[in-house]
């Protein structure tokens, strides 16, 4: 019969499997943190674009309001509905008070 022979086998430290472990831990944790990241920023910039989409819309509405308040408060427009309204103007009797730009 033959004799078993005995196999020594190297222990391995207690700090490998520590060390294999934190690295696995610090692996997991860093894509986590740069998945989560990207898709934190992804959606910032969504929101970013909606803002600056709906700031346009509200500045062109701005400009559109300020030009109708423009155009009503042009003369030619008073005078139109003054004609309207079947008031007259009497040119003699019209006295303009501040500086006038138009």
């Amino acid at each position: 019969m033959a004799k078993a022979k005995l196999v020594k086998r190297k222990k391995r430290l207690r700090i490998d499997r520590l060390a294999s472990m934190m690295m696995v831990l610090a692996i997991c944790l860093f894509l986590g943190a740069k998945y989560g990241l990207q898709s934190y920023n992804y959606s910032l910039s969504l929101k970013k674009t909606q803002i600056e989409a709906k700031n346009k819309e509200l500045s062109q509405a701005v400009a559109d309001l300020q030009s109708e308040v423009t155009n009503l408060q042009s003369r030619e427009h008073v005078l139109s509905v003054a004609e309207k309204d079947n008031i007259k103007t009497n040119q003699k009797n019209v006295t303009l008070i501040g500086d006038s730009k138009e």
